[in-house]
């Protein structure tokens, strides 16, 4: 981690760490733009800003289950 003042920048390896996630998966994440980052060397560095956007980015299964619930088809079967 790089500790400005109240600047704070996580290298990918860490961003992995805190979401649960492989190191990979951030890297593509990162590569198509779904998580902002600078790379510096040869290394990605996220700020905690942009750690906490994605984060709120991501949908819940609390809005998926709303939307089911006013399906006017669900468990109907449709013929397309």
């Amino acid at each position: 981690m790089i500790e400005v003042d109240d600047f704070k920048a996580f290298d990918a390896h860490e961003v992995a760490e805190m979401l649960c996630l492989k190191y990979r998966t951030v890297t593509r994440y990162i590569q198509a733009g779904q998580i902002r980052a600078r790379k510096i060397g040869k290394k990605y560095f996220v700020t905690e800003q942009d750690v906490k956007g994605f984060i709120l980015a991501q949908e819940t299964n609390v809005e998926t289950a709303k939307t089911e619930e006013n399906d006017p088809y669900r468990g109907a079967i449709r013929e397309d």
